[in-house]
Parts: C-alpha cells; sequence; structure tokens
C-alpha cells in the first residue's frame, strides 16, 4: 500500500463513531440491473465502436446468472464467524430497468420493468426466488436499496435518440454502455440522482420514493439503508429517504450537484443530517476487476487492519461485475477465488469477527446510539 493511500486510510477512519467490536460488512451495488446484455452484443457494437473495450464495466458487466449466486453461494457457505454466522453479501439493489421494447414503440418515450420481468426475459426466472429463498433467509445475500433504475431517464433518452451516439448503439442491442461523454455533467446519464434543475429534483424525489415502495413490494421489508449510484446525491433527498423507512446513507463520500459541477463533501463515520439520517464509508476495497497487479486480498487485508486499529466496522467495497458471468466467466472465478482466500485470511487473523449485512449494521448503530 501507498504511504499516500496508507495516509488517506487512516485519516477517514480515525474520526467519528466506534465500536470495540471487530465487524465486517460487504456491500454491492448494481445487482439486478441491465449493462451489456450480451457478448454477441458486445462484439457486434464494438466491431465499429472498439474504444468501448476501454471500460471494463462495458467489456464484463451483465445482468447476474442464477448460477453466478448459486456459486457465491456455496463459496460463503464454508465460512463461520465466532458467533457461528457465514459472511454475508449486502446487494445493493436496482428494482427497474428500462424496458427497450416499450421505448422503441413509443417513439422514445421512458418506459421501465420490474427487475423480475429482466430476469425472466433473461431466462433466469428462478433467480429471484433463490435471492429470496436462499439468500436472504440464510443471510448469504441481502438486498439494500440502490435506486429505482440506474440511471437517469431524460437524460438517458436524449442520448438514444441521437443516432450518432454511441448510446444509441446500446440501445438497438437491449445494452447500457453509459460512457462516450463523461466530462460532459448534463449528459451523464448513468448517475440515477444527479441534478442541474429544479425540474430533475422533483422527478428524483417522486423515482426514489416508487422505488423504495418498490423494493418492499419485491423483497417484503423496508431498505434501512441507500447507496446512490456513483455518489452522487443532494440534501433534498434526505426527507425522502427517512420518510420511506432509510436510516443509513452508506456513501459517506458524497458529490452534491452545483451548477454543471459537483462538490465533494465528506461525512464521517456517525455523522448525522438534521432529520436524522446517519452516514458510514465504505474503507475497504475488494474490486478484483481493476489493476491485475495488485493483490486485492491482501490489499483488503491491510485496509481491514487499519479500520479496526480506529474502531471501524470494515465495510469492503465490491461491486457487482466481480461477481457475474454474462459475459465471461473467467473474472467471476477468479473473484470467487480470492474471495474465499480473503475470507480464510480475515478469520485466521481476527478469530472474534463477526459477518453483518448493512441492515444489522445500521440496527447496530442506532442501539448504541440510544
Amino acid at each position: 500500500m501507498k504511504l499516500v493511500t496508507k495516509l488517506a486510510k487512516n485519516y477517514i477512519n480515525f474520526r467519528g463513531w466506534k465500536t470495540n467490536r471487530k465487524i465486517v460488512v460487504i456491500e454491492s451495488d448494481d445487482w439486478g440491473s441491465i449493462r451489456m446484455s450480451s457478448k454477441e452484443a458486445l462484439e457486434k457494437i464494438a466491431k465499429v465502436n472498439p474504444h468501448i473495450l476501454k471500460s471494463k464495466f462495458v467489456q464484463l458487466d451483465g445482468l447476474e446468472k442464477t448460477q453466478d449466486l448459486e456459486l457465491l453461494f456455496e463459496v460463503l457457505a464454508k465460512f463461520r464467524d465466532c458467533n457461528g454466522n457465514q459472511p454475508v453479501i449486502t446487494a445493493l439493489s436496482l428494482t427497474s430497468n428500462p424496458d427497450f421494447q416499450k421505448i422503441k414503440n413509443s417513439n422514445f418515450e421512458y418506459h421501465s420493468e420490474s427487475i423480475t420481468e429482466t430476469y425472466k426475459k433473461y431466462g433466469e426466472s428462478k433467480l429471484i426466488e433463490l435471492w429470496k429463498n436462499v439468500g436472504i433467509s440464510s443471510n448469504l445475500f441481502y438486498p439494500q436499496f440502490h435506486g429505482k433504475e440506474h440511471l437517469h431517464p431524460e437524460r438517458y433518452i436524449s442520448r438514444i435518440e441521437d443516432i450518432n451516439d454511441i448510446e444509441h448503439q446500446g440501445f438497438l442491442n437491449n445494452s447500457i454502455i453509459g460512457g462516450g461523454v463523461e466530462n460532459s455533467r448534463v449528459k451523464n446519464f448513468m448517475a440515477a440522482f444527479e441534478y442541474h434543475k429544479e425540474d430533475d429534483q422533483r422527478n428524483i424525489e417522486m423515482r426514489t420514493e416508487e422505488g423504495l415502495k418498490d423494493f418492499e413490494t419485491l423483497f417484503g421489508f423496508k431498505s434501512k439503508s441507500f447507496c446512490p449510484s456513483q455518489s452522487i446525491y443532494g440534501e433534498h433527498l434526505f426527507e425522502v429517504l427517512k420518510n420511506n423507512g432509510v436510516h443509513v446513507i452508506q456513501s459517506g463520500q458524497q458529490f452534491r450537484p452545483e451548477k454543471l459541477s459537483l462538490k465533494k463533501i465528506d461525512h464521517y463515520w456517525g455523522d448525522t443530517t438534521m432529520n436524522g439520517l446517519i452516514f458510514w464509508r465504505r474503507n475497504c476495497t475488494f474490486e478484483t476487476y481493476k489493476e491485475n497487479r495488485v493483490d486485492h486480498v491482501d490489499e483488503c487485508l491491510k485496509e481491514i487492519e487499519i479500520a479496526f486499529r480506529w474502531g471501524k466496522p470494515a465495510v469492503i467495497n465490491s461491486h457487482r461485475i466481480n461477481f457475474t458471468s454474462r459475459i465471461s466467466s473467467i473474472l467471476r472465478d477468479k473473484t470467487l477465488s480470492d474471495l474465499e482466500v480473503l475470507l480464510k485470511a480475515i478469520l485466521k487473523k481476527w478469530p472474534e469477527v463477526e459477518f453483518v449485512n448493512s441492515q444489522q449494521l445500521t440496527e447496530i448503530i442506532l442501539n448504541q446510539n440510544q
């Protein structure tokens, strides 16, 4: 670990809420969302737009398969903490995706579909039941709210209407590329909660409330925590979140929209909003899709050690891309192998460790604060 990284990790951990317990949480974003629809779609689009292959998310991220969850559950079920509990992935889930066919049929009017409909279209109709009957019931794969969909509908429509935009090619192949104009704030549609005008704020609030209600209908309980896409969000969301059962914002590093730019705001462990929402920070990383020269297990263990040194839970960030095989199974298989090594090392170094999901951590913090 580089010195500057080590200093930064210590800085974000030394302030705020503390606990004597050795708690490990694994938070993983993007579950349920469509990205690249298939390997064939990727090859077709890349044939005339090879630059899209610079993005690992375009190359490798796609809707999860039933087998992906089954193999992940097998790895997690091998381990037990000091309380006899298995490691658990908190799956930050979307509740909807764009309905490509309806959008085509309506001349680019936005329409969405529930993730259950998406799973059916992809031949994964058994996946949601596996998620509920094994993942949730055994506390191996526990959902929390990531948004209604992983996009800003109005901006998305403006991109796909333009036949010269790379996103139009993605749309024609039932895929979301999510790139091409990264430096343009008004055209970045992957940040679902970004706004630069008042109408955007109202639409975001409406979709957030709809998404939280859809989440409860889909999974049978309210989401107590929330992580916005790309950590971009504004304070106008706080009342909507609180009124719909959310207690914690996982993204303590906030990028607040201001005119056509973003302002970075650092919230520390235990910081609260005016209406009582609590912030925490993801302070560890296990992203196997990134730089191959990095020892992901060793780096994560060092970050966990720093978190524990300052009395913080180790909250590990690991996106869905690492665990899905829609485009290729190579990364998924490597991730599962590395995850097994990581969990074994954690238990060996800290036998008193406790594996909890984000909702359980929320309750721990709330109870300690009473």
